[in-house]
């Protein structure tokens, strides 16, 4: 038999070893890991649900460590199901400790009907949660704020970039010269036209991937934190193309995490730059803000 494919059979079999042994450590561990004296930009990451946090918050994470950024997650909700409200606030709380984050809960017991049909059918409850939002983002004025896109497939997910979106346009009728910078996420569906891919060293990878096991009752269900380096693998094969051009090079890394960049003004989405920008292990990407 041809010796290149048996090594690759060895790479596949030791791939799927290694993953199986992942599955089998120890959850529910949190440690506070990474700090911040707070000093450097305000990043807000408003989550649709616990976890979201560590599965696209590789670039909060890079700002935490490198820019002493003061990272804001916003837990928008706490899940459909009332009866692990509770359960998850606790292990968000664990994963933002983890992480360095720090932790807003709108109401103090997080938000519901964060959907369009909710946002389309009944305006009363859906301008209680833009005012919710709008209140957290009045107060801090951050100068960056992180949600999913538009298209992101879950119904939350979409749900709470129209929230967000529509309380910066709430707040951007009176205070005209607050023009955050966003950036769109991405994980149940792809985004079209991203422009910013950003890389990560295996010891932050390891930090997501640590701090999202602290949502055991998720994971217990469904190992999905050891999915996460395969995700952001994949993300650096994909990211040379629609983000550094078609036919472009792969940059020398090994996990990576895809965004959008923007700016908000007057309301409106504009372009930060012309093209894709891929930001490596060791570049600093002061410049986006």
């Amino acid at each position: 038999m041809n010796n290149a494919y048996e090594n690759y059979l060895k790479f596949v079999k030791n791939f799927s070893s290694i993953h199986r042994e992942a599955a089998s450590i120890q959850l529910g561990e949190s440690e506070s890991i990474t700090q911040s004296d707070g000093s450097g930009p305000k990043i807000m990451l408003f989550s649709p649900h616990p976890d979201d946090e560590c599965v696209v918050g590789a670039l909060p994470l890079r700002m935490l460590q490198e820019l002493n950024a003061n990272v804001l997650n916003v837990a928008v909700t706490l899940g459909s199901n009332a009866a692990r409200k509770e359960g998850r606030l606790n292990e968000l709380r664990n994963a933002c400790d983890t992480l360095g984050f720090k932790l807003i809960v709108p109401n103090d017991k997080a938000l519901d009907g964060v959907n369009l049909s909710v946002r389309e059918t009944d305006k009363t409850n859906w301008d209680k949660n833009v005012e919710a939002i709008a209140d957290i983002l009045a107060n801090e004025l951050p100068d960056a704020a992180f949600f999913p896109h538009d298209k992101d497939y879950n119904s939350t997910h979409i749900g709470t970039h129209y929230l967000v979106m529509d309380a910066i346009k709430k707040i951007q009728k009176s205070n005209s010269s607050w023009q955050p910078v966003i950036f769109e996420t991405e994980f149940w569906h792809m985004m079209e036209k991203p422009n910013l891919m950003v890389a990560l060293s295996e010891e932050d990878e390891a930090k997501l991937i640590f701090a999202l096991s602290a949502h055991t009752g998720e994971v217990e269900r469904n190992p999905y934190h050891v999915n996460h380096p395969a995700r952001m693998l994949d993300n650096v094969t994909r990211g040379a193309e629609v983000v550094g051009g078609q036919g472009g090079e792969a940059p020398d890394c090994n996990f990576a995490m895809i965004y959008r960049c923007s700016k908000v003004i007057n309301g409106k989405i504009a372009p930060i730059w012309e093209g894709g920008k891929m930001i490596g292990v060791e570049e600093s990407f002061k410049s986006i803000l």
